[in-house]
């Protein structure tokens, strides 16, 4: 079912990607073929050539002719005009000095060559690539070991191995610090002391200054206390003790 759209719909709709809309509830597709594949059907670029597959790559190992490998087999020029140019340089002119220093001159070169040392270099690292570069990786744990929790009872035996050598060799005894007055005090408490209040010996038979009514016989008590709540009507103050209330 095709969603409804507005205005006139024309065959040359369906071709152009920015008139035409997909249908409802679908997505939009490109609306491009695509090979049906074939048995002898490959995507992207085809590899032309053909190797002997596992087989081969197990048993042989292909390796590229080294770039200038026909050069070693070229002979080496010599320079003349370098040689006579160092030759005069170094002082020599006759004829047995100029053949004596060529002679010397291209064996040093011949071993200095561009050519010569890369043959060497080559010669060096032919065959197969045996070296790891890096760090090698560490070599994988037996499955037995991890399913039988090897390496956890290793631990356990290790430490256990750990703490009777501690206890076979004890550390040393350490030295007592020694109490200071400080330190005692501060565990102790002292106890009080029980002192007779310090008096004066000429002031102990010494009589009170004022003679009130605690020291009267009762009576005088309670005639002093009848006085005092009919006197303190007329008096200020909660205890009825202030000066005479005259308003």
């Amino acid at each position: 079912m095709d969603s409804p759209r507005l205005g006139v719909v024309r065959e040359s709709m369906l071709a152009n990607p920015l008139l035409y809309r997909p249908s409802l509830g679908q997505s939009r597709s490109s609306r491009l073929p695509l090979p049906r594949p074939g048995p002898d059907f490959a995507y992207g670029t085809r590899t032309t050539s053909v190797d002997g597959g596992v087989a081969e790559a197990l048993s042989l190992w292909r390796m590229k002719p080294a770039p200038g490998g026909s050069a070693r087999l070229q002979p080496l020029q010599v320079d003349y005009v370098s040689m006579n140019r160092e030759g005069v340089k170094s002082g020599l002119v006759t004829a047995k000095e100029l053949t004596q220093y060529r002679a010397q001159w291209a064996s040093e070169n011949h071993s200095h060559h561009p050519h010569h040392t890369h043959t060497r270099r080559t010669n060096r690292t032919s065959g197969v690539p045996d070296i790891t570069f890096g760090i090698t990786t560490r070599p994988p744990s037996p499955l037995s070991d991890l399913l039988a929790h090897q390496y956890g009872q290793r631990w356990l035996d290790e430490q256990q191995r750990h703490h009777n050598t501690s206890l076979k060799h004890p550390d040393k005894v350490k030295l007592c610090i020694s109490d200071t007055r400080t330190s005692l005090l501060r565990r102790s408490r002292p106890l009080p002391k029980s002192e007779p209040q310090c008096t004066i010996r000429r002031f102990t038979k010494v009589g009170p200054a004022l003679d009130t009514f605690t020291f009267r016989d009762p009576e005088s008590r309670l005639r002093a206390f009848r006085a005092h709540r009919s006197d303190c009507v007329s008096r200020r103050g909660a205890l009825g003790q202030g000066t005479y209330n005259l308003d």
